[in-house]
């Protein structure tokens, strides 16, 4: 069968993320002839005719040893790792939310005071209207003349002559 170089180059990708996609979960899984059994039968075609995925292959495989061997010295985990992780995260951004949000955190913790100051203040108002109210009703009605615009009444009349001789800088 003659491929040509454009669907070598796409077979060859997808044997490349076949292998990528293994999961390293087994030891001793990591040779060559393990990793070609977990891959589709397209892609074990593809290696077997490709030199070039057969190199990828044999690198790919080595690759998985020297990690499996690095994985054998590390400690493993215990029963509270995972929550002390967790909650690490979750400190950590809470910390990265409070420095974005600055001035708002600031406002969350005063509105509950502000309210409660609005609220002393309502009702220190009402009592004390309340208390004026009850002390006009108390005096009773006063009679208060009625403004307007025009005069009800005529006023008095000016004497100007008297107003003129107390002023001490003329005579009469």
């Amino acid at each position: 069968m003659n491929q040509s170089p454009k669907d070598t180059k796409v077979n060859c990708e997808q044997f490349l993320s076949e292998l990528e996609a293994l999961p390293a979960d087994r030891p001793g899984m990591a040779k060559p002839e393990e990793l070609l059994t977990r891959i589709p039968e397209v892609a074990r075609e593809h290696a077997a005719r490709c030199t070039d995925c057969e190199e990828a292959l044999q690198d790919f495989a080595e690759t998985r040893r020297e990690l499996e061997g690095m994985r054998k010295g590390l400690p493993e985990a215990g029963p509270w790792f995972t929550v002390r992780v967790m909650a690490a995260i979750r400190a950590k951004e809470a910390e990265m939310e409070e420095k974005s949000e600055g001035v708002w955190a600031g406002v969350r913790r005063l509105a509950p005071r502000l309210v409660a100051f609005a609220a002393v203040l309502l009702v220190l108002g009402g009592t004390w209207a309340i208390e004026v109210r009850q002390s006009e009703h108390a005096r009773g009605p006063e009679m208060k003349p009625a403004e307007s615009l025009f005069e009800a009444a005529p006023s008095a009349p000016l004497n100007d002559d008297i107003v003129a001789s107390t002023y001490p800088g003329q005579k009469p």
